[in-house]
């Protein structure tokens, strides 16, 4: 393996969490074998003295009732058995009747006896042994080989060992495969935001859209994240440059007509040429406010002044303010209305309100007639603006609510292209839409709000 690659997994986080967990596994492995094999000590040493105690109550027994003969053929028929203990019988007179240990502990209780090999190179045997004296004065030693126990002790804790090295080796070998994954996905990310951050906004992950691991799901965060980003750095251009084409209309007005009131000795042709650079002036700063006020609705900061509101008093308000423009015009307008409660800025609501009822008196015909209403329906409240005009068709819905956006037969009309993108605005901001219904002829345009934020309205205003 690359000096690289091995630097950069000793770097890696999830490789140092790896090298962490082999360590806690070694450390709990050898944990658990030492607590095995001393408990595990104990209980065979027990087991060992209940079986001494069990043969030698035995044989006791048996030397009682039939005297030493029938005792010490009893330990004969014992012996033959595979894997007996060790038997070691001493009659009244000193004599040893049986057995062959060489160590021979004589005083009455337990002892540990280790007995030598009798030929060179054999370990010998550690003998856990108990001696008591049979009621005729004889002496009588049983005892076991502690070694064949500890044997199978030692054997059940290597195999722990060995099972729990090889465990060790396959996780870190699998942590090792992990961590060079992550790192490859991590440097496809590095990658991408280091190309992010000189400048170039197209740079994606290119993480599968079917995520696998949360690496993935971050990438595919990331990825929408610079999606967004790039769609508002180009919203942001083309505003600017419509901005700028919208202005130097206004601008070369101002500075035409302030060039003619410093050429113009007439006092009265002087004023005019001034007011006009005024009205100028004034279509710019009425850009700029429309700009900002687009900007802070889309910021979403309002949302913290929300109260119920009814939408019924809004619209009496804002067709009131307009009724008496649209009449002289030779229009009609109508208001039919339901009480009904939501939760928003009365004066954005009112402002969006404002921008469809003029849209509506700009591009409708003569002694056309305009409906606005207020409904309810189906879980959504529904605040419209219909009227009888030309109409669109469903290409141009889409360039309506571009900010500066309007349509090849309404350029000849005044205005700055905003006044729909700021009601669409003022939509989202009550988690609503904007809505275009074509009609034979005219078109319908809807501000739709969901029943919730009107329940929730209601429910504040009764508290």
């Amino acid at each position: 393996m690359p000096l690289g690659v091995i630097s950069r997994l000793l770097r890696s986080t999830v490789s140092r969490l790896v090298a962490l967990n082999a360590l806690l596994l070694v450390i709990s492995m050898v944990a658990g074998a030492l607590g095995g094999w001393i408990a595990t000590r104990g209980v065979v040493e027990r087991e060992a003295r209940n079986r001494i105690e069990l043969e030698s109550h035995v044989i006791a027994v048996e030397a009682d009732r039939g005297g030493l003969d029938r005792a010490l053929a009893m330990i004969r028929t014992k012996a033959e058995r595979p894997g007996s203990p060790e038997y070691y019988l001493i009659g009244p007179d000193g004599r040893t009747l049986i057995g062959d240990l060489q160590v021979v502990p004589r005083e009455t209780g337990w002892h540990f006896a280790d007995q030598p090999s009798p030929r060179p190179g054999i370990e010998g045997v550690h003998l856990l042994a108990l001696t008591q004296r049979l009621p005729d004065g004889s002496l009588l030693i049983v005892g076991e080989d502690m070694e064949r126990s500890e044997a199978i002790r030692d054997a059940v804790f290597g195999a722990t060992l060995i099972a729990g090295g090889i465990a060790l080796v396959f996780g870190i070998v699998a942590g090792l495969f992990a961590t060079r994954q992550t790192l490859r996905q991590m440097k496809r990310i590095n990658v991408t935001v280091r190309a992010v951050e000189g400048g170039d906004l197209s740079a994606r992950t290119g993480a599968p859209v079917h995520a696998r691991t949360d690496l993935d799901q971050l990438a595919l965060a990331i990825d929408r994240m610079l999606d967004q980003i790039d769609t508002l750095v180009a919203t942001i251009r083309r505003v600017s440059a419509e901005v700028a084409h919208d202005l130097r209309t206004p601008l070369t007005r101002v500075r035409h007509a302030v060039e003619t009131a410093l050429a113009q000795p007439d006092g009265e042709k002087r004023t005019a040429a001034l007011g006009r650079a005024m009205a100028g002036l004034d279509e710019a700063l009425r850009l700029f406010s429309a700009v900002l006020e687009l900007a802070e609705i889309d910021a979403g900061n309002a949302r913290a002044r929300f109260e119920p509101i009814d939408l019924a008093e809004i619209v009496d308000r804002v067709v009131d303010a307009y009724r008496a423009e649209i009449e002289a015009s030779g229009r009609h307008i109508s208001v039919r209305s339901v009480r009904t409660a939501v939760a928003g800025d009365a004066d954005l609501l009112a402002r969006a309100l404002a921008n469809l009822i003029e849209n509506a008196l700009k591009y409708s015909r003569e002694h056309a007639r305009i409906d606005v209403s207020v409904t309810e329906h189906a879980g959504t409240v529904t605040m419209a603006v219909v009227d009888d005009g030309p109409g669109v068709t469903d290409g141009e819905v889409e360039e309506m609510l571009r900010p500066f956006g309007r349509l090849d037969r309404a350029r000849r009309k005044s205005g700055n292209g905003l006044g729909l993108a700021i009601a669409d605005a003022v939509a989202r901001l009550h988690r609503g839409t904007l809505t275009f219904a074509r009609l034979q002829p005219g078109l319908a345009v809807e501000i739709r709000l969901p029943r919730e934020l009107a329940e929730t309205a209601a429910l504040n205003a009764h508290r």
